[in-house]
């Protein structure tokens, strides 16, 4: 596995080859990783979806992007469902980007995300199987994702892992064609500018 400095060469070198505009790419992003990695490596949660898939494509054609998220039960915490919403709402309007949910669920020890994973999973084999895509991208750290990484390389796809170093698994980053870790330099174009 690459470490940081090794990956950051290769990034590099992502952004100056030359890349095929025919091949379709379509991204999987895991909401809640994604958000907790922006906000521990980057303190800044405030991203352009557009300017980050463009990122991801490196020149490549988006077919879609999909958030997927597990929602706040409203009865449990008013403020902060109708924040999640709000941003949610936000999201929608960005071009080619769908959005996923199901809801949380409650106990002892806190909220859980129940469904997201296999909602990601299901998205991402389907995908694949009807030859929607060349490439996937999923961004997530989550290691439970390798053996449907797996599959996916089986049907004869590519698949590309980018995550922060703070979320990788070792699974999930051998089970890739290609990691790309994210950082805060890599993301300073793809955050929307404060006034």
């Amino acid at each position: 596995m690459p470490d940081s400095k090794e990956n950051k060469m290769r990034l590099s070198a992502l952004k100056t080859q030359k890349t095929n505009e025919h091949e379709k790419v379509q991204i999987f992003i895991d909401g809640s990783n994604l958000y907790h990695g922006l906000k521990n490596d980057c303190s800044n949660t405030m991203l352009d979806f557009t300017l980050f898939a463009g990122m991801l494509c490196r020149g490549r054609t988006l077919i879609r992007s999909t958030y997927y998220i597990g929602t706040i039960d409203a009865t449990r915490n008013k403020d902060q469902a109708q924040g999640q919403q709000k941003f949610l709402s936000k999201l929608r309007y960005y071009p080619y980007l769908d959005v996923k949910t199901r809801p949380l669920t409650y106990k002892k020890g806190g909220a859980v995300e129940k469904g997201v994973d296999i909602l990601i999973a299901t998205d991402m084999l389907t995908g694949a199987l009807r030859n929607c895509y060349d490439t996937a991208v999923l961004v997530s750290g989550d290691g439970d994702f390798a053996p449907v990484l797996d599959e996916i390389k089986r049907a004869g796809k590519q698949v590309e892992n980018a995550t922060f170093s703070s979320c990788r698994s070792d699974a999930l980053v051998n089970a890739s064609d290609l990691f790309i870790e994210l950082t805060k330099e890599d993301l300073k174009d793809c955050f929307i500018k404060t006034k």
